[in-house]
């Protein structure tokens, strides 16, 4: 692929896989894709004139109202990256946006993230017209990108943010001090690593343990997240992740998360991870394994919706 640059596409990230972002699958895990995808959307707001001492001073910016991440490519120790930002639309009831991240030795799209903003209090979180200036520069680079890549809806059921059976506890930890931008609001690096965290606990319970998939030979991937931002998460909260099996099909799985605080029982956010299983050497997807075939079709977070 060769992408076409414009005057509308903000550059926003130039760097390299280190060895310590990648996982067991040795590919470079989804939290890292967050973290430099989240250095790219700085230059973004950047160029909306929200710049970092405006943020700082006026204590308000755009944030995530939604977020949705595809993975088209794997990234692997030591390969260089780049990564570009735009403007879809924008309007007085929000602004859509993205930030692509591709392989810089052939321009390979590895990574997508689309996501709807809302222009927020960064203390209370309470949401604000968009100033503005920022909106009429948004409108200005509002293009629909048609020469790049769009995802199409989710192939999959969305897990909605209400409480569900057959839901257990994956994660359990507080939002530390490093884990939080200036405003002490848990970055999404740090959201999504809860959420691969997770992952693990959820395939053991169908009986996939990591010694089975050794002798299979089986690396799992993330394929498809959709994440809704219902709540602010702030440093020293103490959350805990709920998830079980949504849906599965003949060579996928579907995951749904909910990220509650411990003190409100609030659901801070609702994921949908659609993922596969792949053969190690070849790098291949696979069939779904028996396992999660077995499980009981009143078991899937589906039924309950």
């Amino acid at each position: 692929m060769s992408v076409t640059y414009s005057d509308k596409l903000i550059p926003g990230y130039r760097g390299a896989v280190e060895t310590w972002e990648c996982d067991q699958m040795k590919h470079m895990n989804v939290q890292f894709y967050s973290s430099k995808a989240s250095i790219s959307f700085s230059h973004l707001l950047n160029a909306l004139g929200l710049s970092p001492a405006r943020i700082r001073e006026d204590r308000k910016a755009l944030r995530y109202r939604d977020l949705r991440i595809q993975y088209k490519a794997e990234m692997l120790g030591g390969e260089l990256m780049y990564g570009l930002s735009g403007v879809r639309a924008a309007g007085p009831d929000g602004i859509k946006a993205f930030t692509h991240l591709f392989k810089a030795a052939d321009d390979t799209l590895s990574s997508i993230s689309e996501f709807n903003l809302r222009y927020e209090d960064l203390d209370t979180s309470e949401e604000h017209p968009i100033p503005l200036d920022v909106l009429e520069k948004a409108k200005s680079l509002a293009d629909e990108h048609e020469n790049l890549f769009c995802p199409a809806p989710m192939k999959s059921l969305i897990l909605p943010s209400t409480p569900l059976e057959h839901m257990f506890e994956t994660s359990r930890s507080a939002v530390n001090v490093w884990e939080c931008d200036q405003f002490s609001n848990m970055e999404t690096r740090y959201i999504i690593s809860r959420f691969s965290d997770a992952a693990s606990h959820i395939v053991s319970s169908v009986g996939i343990t990591r010694a089975v998939q050794r002798e299979r030979n089986l690396g799992s991937a993330a394929l498809d997240y959709y994440v809704e931002f219902n709540k602010p998460i702030r440093m020293a909260d103490a959350i805990i992740l709920k998830s079980g099996l949504l849906d599965r099909k003949p060579k996928n799985f579907v995951f749904g998360h909910h990220m509650i605080n411990c003190d409100t029982g609030d659901i801070l956010n609702s994921t949908t991870v659609l993922g596969c299983y792949f053969d190690m050497t070849a790098r291949k997807s696979v069939p779904l394994p028996q396992e999660y075939v077995d499980v009981p079709e009143e078991n899937l977070l589906r039924n309950q919706m």
